[in-house]
This record gives C-alpha cells, structure tokens and sequence, in this order.
C-alpha cells in the first residue's frame, strides 16, 4: 500500500517526499509527464493525492491538467481513496469556477467580469469606474495580473506587443481592491480544516507564490515585523474560517490555501483557492508550524483507514 503523488512538478514535492521517508510511508511519484501510468488496468490500491497546478503550462506541461483529469476519473471509476479529486482539480484551473462556488457558499469575492477576445477585454472596462486589473481564468503564481486604471491604458496593452494570451483563452477583468498596508492572507487547510494563516507582503508584486523555489527566501519586507516576505500569523482569528471550512469540505477540497484581501473598509475579499498548496520554509521555521509534515501525517493515516 503506498501514497501516489500526482503532479507536474518535482521541485514542489522535495519537502513532502522528505516527509513520508521520515514517517516511513511508502510513497510513489506520479510526475504525470514522465511516470509510467497504464489506464489500461486497475489501478494500485493505495491513496492518490493530486497535486496539479493550474501554472503548469508555465513549465512547459500545457496538457498536465487534462491528463491528470482523465487520471482522477479512472481512479474514480475504481473507487480509490483521492485526496483533492476531480472537483478540486475543475476548481484550480478556473477561477471563474472558483468565484461562483465561493459566492454559493457566501464568500464575497472581487467583480469579475469574463472575456474571450480582445474586444471582449476592452469593452469589459466599461463595467469598472475606478483601477481594475486583469488576470487569466487559469493561471498561478499571478500569471497575468496587471493593474490598470482606465480603459485608455487597458486598450494599449491589449494592442500591443506585450500582451500575455491566457492559455484557455479566457481572461478576467476585476476590480482592484485598495488595501492598507499591501498585504494579501493565505488561509491554509489540511484534511478541509484549518491549519494557520500566512501574511504576503504584497506591496511590490502580483507574484506570490509561497514556494521556496519561487522566492529569495530572505527577500526584505517592510510590512512584516520579521522583514520577510512570508509571515505566519500567531493568535489568528477570522470568523469566515468555518465558512471557508464549510465550502472545502462541500466542494471535495481537503488541502488548499485561500487567499484574501481586505480593503480600506475591513471587508475580505476571496480571490483565489489553491489547491496545489506550498509553505514558505523560512516563515515555518520562525513559526514552528510546518505544512509539508502535517500532510504527511493525515496522508499516513488516511492509508491506515484503508
């Protein structure tokens, strides 16, 4: 029995791997452009974890996403243990998806409005009185996110050469939401359960991706007391974590970051769940909370239960 990890990306699964060694888990990689996966019979018994990322055709993977959807449906049809299955995977790679489970769910998110060309996109900033930015419907690590403040300035990007194609060809007009200080909070849960919250200095970048490869992991930051980019936040309180609980759990989500805003009023703002999570190893640290070891804990006894 052993615990199969499903991704597209070895960098990001160093730390997990580490983990399950030290728990003396049996563990399989399932790089999904390089593992030899035969769909052609039933699958191992064990647990599956997904792990794909909607940034994967960042990499160089741009079909890894739809591989890993017919995967999790021949695990489906075998009735394997999945952790994050096919609804978490139809909910990382859409945020338009995203916006309308968390707005079920009572979650206020950012007005977003959705565009599949580039008259689309520039008429799109009618909608919006005050800055707005753009971001793609599948994205990560805040792939094309640019703030603008009117249309005029929305209209020259769109024509000329820099502009970035969202790769399912959907991009996203959305308000930008002022805060004070620049900060954005990662709420991250394990087993659909709250874990610990991690302040992002923002100030500088739309970028913020936690993950170790993706940082200078000492970059000077001028928000957090620490002076690092990444802060887990000791004593968090939020009354939206049950709520945010509540929609994991009913949207078949059981490791994920949330990430919200709040703006010059007080008023949180969900903009993004990542379901392919990563921990910052610097602010763990300081914190003496790390992510990677408490997954691969509940993945060591989720293959007990079975």
């Amino acid at each position: 029995m052993k615990v199969y990890i499903i991704h597209e990306n070895d960098e990001w699964t160093l730390s997990l791997k580490l983990e399950l060694k030290k728990l003396e888990v049996n563990f399989e990689d399932w790089h999904v452009e390089k593992a030899n996966i035969d769909l052609g019979k039933n699958p191992p018994e064990g647990i599956f974890y997904n792990r794909m990322s909607a940034s994967s055709h960042a990499r160089g993977h741009r079909y890894a996403p739809e591989f890993t959807a017919t995967i999790l449906n021949w695990l489906k049809h075998h009735k394997r243990r999945i952790i994050n299955n096919g609804n978490a995977l139809a909910l990382e790679i859409s945020k338009s998806l995203q916006y309308l489970k968390l707005n079920e769910a009572g979650i206020k998110t950012p007005k977003s409005i959705y565009c599949n060309s580039k008259e689309q996109i520039i008429k799109a900033a009618d909608h919006f009185s005050k800055p707005f930015i753009t971001k793609h419907n599948r994205a990560g690590r805040g792939l094309g996110v640019k703030l603008f403040q009117n249309k005029d300035e929305l209209k020259k990007y769109v024509n000329g050469s820099n502009f970035e194609h969202s790769i399912d060809g959907i991009t996203i007009l959305q308000d930008y939401i002022e805060a004070n200080p620049k900060v954005i909070h990662r709420v991250e849960f394990i087993n659909s359960k709250f874990f610990y919250t991690v302040q992002v200095d923002a100030s500088e970048s739309f970028e913020l991706c936690p993950a170790d490869a993706c940082n200078v992991e000492e970059q000077f930051c001028p928000t957090n007391p620490d002076g690092n980019k990444f802060m887990i936040l000791k004593d968090y309180k939020n009354s939206e974590i049950a709520t945010y609980e509540k929609f994991l759990e009913e949207n078949d989500i059981e490791i994920a970051g949330i990430e919200y805003i709040t703006d010059t009023s007080g008023i949180h703002y969900s903009y993004d769940v990542n379901t392919n999570t990563n921990y910052n190893s610097v602010a763990e640290k300081k914190a003496g909370m790390f992510g990677m070891k408490q997954i691969a804990l509940f993945l060591k006894e989720e293959l007990k239960k079975i």
